[in-house]
């Protein structure tokens, strides 16, 4: 769920369409309308953890928004996956992925002590702001007793979330994993951080385009359920993707300037991890920023891993779409780009104005067929921390 729609079938149907979630917004703490932020951002659809209240109690909901994101996610993946109040999930684990936890009530506490004057905060206030509040609001919504564990790694969060859950069901340890990402940042305080860094665009997100001015903050969740596989069939589950491979690595040189070379090496990691030739047809999902500095990055990276087999390829950025879920982006990324790899269908770059020449890639700027016989989802976060994904058809 995220600002294109509260369920899956309502943000494919957006995203291939060719929908924007990015529109104007603005936001003042309460009480001080001399305080305010003005910008765009792409909020979470209104009313999208509604879904929760037709099951649980208000005080089982008593959390930040980004854990109610978390959970009303993992309601409709598990419905999906037919594991909603399945005894199964008693045995099940969480790897669950958030950049920033619970900003919402970082910033009331703030706000009560530093614009109120109050001294005190409410009791709740460090478990909903801490970033594993996500993993145990599933844990204890779902009946989840297995292993639980929360992952933050900025950006990358929710894709390394994923690729442990892959290695968990791997190493034996779970046969269901439910795994993804939230994050619910669009508050005063966080999007006034974001603007310090200057890496903000003041009306659209324009991955590799020129002129791009920058990031547009989105707010939301994903959640997808990984299974063994005999397991899955043995009870008939509807299988979308297999997720065939994973790699990551540290770029171990700067907070915010990515390294091509280090990306390049994490992409044909995740290659050798999948058993999938770097020829083989792909729809690349890519972390598509709109900055200029990452963008760039990322396109030469892109050109390193590939070399001359990336005129094979289709690259989407679908940031453009959802604006960048910080914590939530890999997961709805994957997600996303299995819809696509279904479908076979690429969804449009929107905002692109024209070539760069340092971004020369084989982009999707409208919904155009595909052959793509895998995918790979790439994440690239603050920190030098990168982390990519491979899917490929089930068989």
């Amino acid at each position: 769920m995220s600002g294109l729609g509260a369920g899956v079938a309502q943000t494919w149907a957006n995203l291939i369409a060719g929908q924007s979630a990015i529109r104007p917004f603005a936001i003042h703490p309460d009480g001080q309308p001399e305080l305010s932020f003005a910008g765009v951002a792409a909020p979470a659809v209104a009313g999208a953890a509604d879904p929760l209240r037709r099951h649980f109690e208000e005080k089982q909901l008593n959390a930040d928004a980004f854990a109610n994101f978390a959970a009303a996610a993992t309601l409709e993946a598990l419905q999906d996956a037919g594991l909603w109040k399945d005894a199964r999930l008693t045995d099940a684990a969480i790897v669950y992925g958030s950049a920033s936890g619970g900003n919402a009530a970082i910033e009331a506490g703030y706000q009560r002590l530093f614009l109120s004057r109050l001294a005190n905060v409410h009791p709740m206030t460090v478990p909903r702001l801490m970033s594993s509040a996500a993993a145990s609001h599933l844990a204890m919504l779902f009946g989840i007793r297995g292993h639980a564990l929360a992952i933050s790694s900025a950006c990358a969060s929710s894709a390394h979330a994923i690729a442990e859950a892959m290695h968990m069901i791997r190493a034996g340890r779970a046969d269901i994993v439910v795994t993804g990402g939230a994050d619910a940042s669009l508050t005063f305080g966080s999007l006034y951080g974001w603007k310090a860094l200057q890496a903000m665009a003041p009306d659209m997100c324009r991955p590799f385009s020129i002129d791009r001015k920058g990031m547009v903050l989105g707010e939301g969740a994903a959640t997808l359920i990984l299974e063994e596989e005999e397991h899955a069939r043995a009870r008939g589950a509807r299988i979308l993707a297999e997720v065939a491979g994973a790699a990551s690595n540290s770029d171990a040189r700067h907070l915010t300037q990515p390294d091509p070379e280090r990306a390049a090496a994490a992409i044909a990691a995740a290659h050798r991890d999948a058993d999938l030739a770097k020829d083989a047809p792909l729809l690349i999902s890519s972390h598509g920023t709109g900055t200029r500095l990452n963008d760039r990055s990322e396109a030469r990276a892109l050109h390193l891993a590939y070399d001359g087999n990336l005129t094979r390829h289709r690259v989407i950025a679908t940031k453009s779409s959802h604006g960048h879920m910080l914590g939530a982006t890999g997961a709805m990324e994957l997600l996303t780009a299995i819809l696509a790899l279904n479908a076979q269908m690429a969804p449009p770059i929107l905002g692109y104005i024209g070539p760069d020449p340092e971004c020369d890639l084989p982009l999707a700027l409208e919904p155009v067929p595909i052959a793509a016989e895998a995918i790979m989802s790439a994440s690239f976060a603050f920190g030098g921390l990168n982390s990519v994904l491979i899917a490929k058809k089930p068989e």
